[in-house]
């Protein structure tokens, strides 16, 4: 027999609902240069929620740029990932992180100013609103 309710006694809705987070991560290797590539796609719907990177190292006069063109800067802009570990973009977050897709996405990543000294990840976090949701 199964529980018919779900978090505290005689609740058994949650309002507002869980939200389930989807990734994609990006890796920009020291060698990718300036020019930026192609790294994934996101689907129209999709909540862009939060960008991150996690650095491998210094890149202290570097700086790196995500978004949905080769120079686009959509998700990041000019974000300098100074220091080994896990960041939020904070002021380099770009216009398109807390908005719904209207299309289809390609994510393209690069390193904006000079080759990287250390490889970095770029994560992206989206989620898609359940039926009769709004933001």
């Amino acid at each position: 027999m199964g529980v018919g309710i779900v978090g505290p006694a005689g609740v058994t809705t949650t309002t507002p609902p869980a939200k389930e987070l989807l990734t994609k991560i990006a890796k920009i290797e020291v060698a990718d240069g300036t020019t930026g590539f192609a790294a994934f796609g996101l689907p129209q719907g999709a909540f862009i929620a939060g960008v991150y990177t996690i650095s491998m190292g210094a890149n202290a006069t570097q700086n790196i740029n995500a978004g949905f063109s080769a120079a686009g800067t959509e998700l990041i802009n000019a974000f300098a990932p100074n220091s080994t570990g896990y960041a939020v973009s904070g002021a380099a977050t770009g216009s398109a992180v807390g908005t719904v897709l209207t299309s289809d996405k390609t994510v393209f990543v690069r390193a904006n100013v000079g080759a990287l000294t250390n490889p970095v990840y770029v994560k992206v976090e989206y989620y898609f609103p359940q039926s009769g949701m709004t933001f």
